[in-house]
């Protein structure tokens, strides 16, 4: 399943040029005016692994804000330290966020999380790449 996912972001990187950051928890790339963020299989993610991705984007990203995509499906679970540093320190230079999951369970649940956690940006979860990508469209 994984492999089919890192297979879809193949087109997203083949005439890409830019540095993509391939970190221990996740590979990311700025493609078109959205930075593309995919988790690498992780069962948890804890505090301290939230400070190393944090850290890495915003090296990435080099003080300029972006519209993230974010795919989730290759996380099992977050702890609650970590569901909340990534919420708020996690946002900075955020622009929007679409969250990419597995299925309809785990949208539901995430949807919870951002309900109770009111980002400061536009946030939605997404089950199909295509509608998250064009949801990020506005904010580029």
């Amino acid at each position: 399943m994984l492999l089919n996912n890192f297979i879809v972001y193949i087109s997203d990187i083949q005439n890409f040029s830019g540095m993509v950051v391939d970190g221990t928890y996740a590979k990311m790339w700025i493609s078109e005016g959205i930075l593309f963020f995919v988790y690498k299989e992780i069962y948890e993610i804890n505090r301290s692994m939230a400070r190393e991705i944090v850290s890495q984007r915003l090296q990435l990203q080099n003080e300029n804000s972006y519209p993230i995509f974010c795919d989730l499906r290759a996380i099992t679970n977050a702890q609650k330290q970590a569901r909340d540093y990534l919420a708020i320190e996690g946002a900075y230079m955020t622009t929007a966020l679409a969250l990419l999951v597995e299925d309809e369970h785990a949208m539901a649940i995430t949807q919870l999380y951002i309900k109770t956690s009111s980002p400061a940006y536009p946030t939605r979860v997404f089950i199909d790449k295509r509608k998250a990508l064009l949801f990020l469209q506005e904010y580029k």
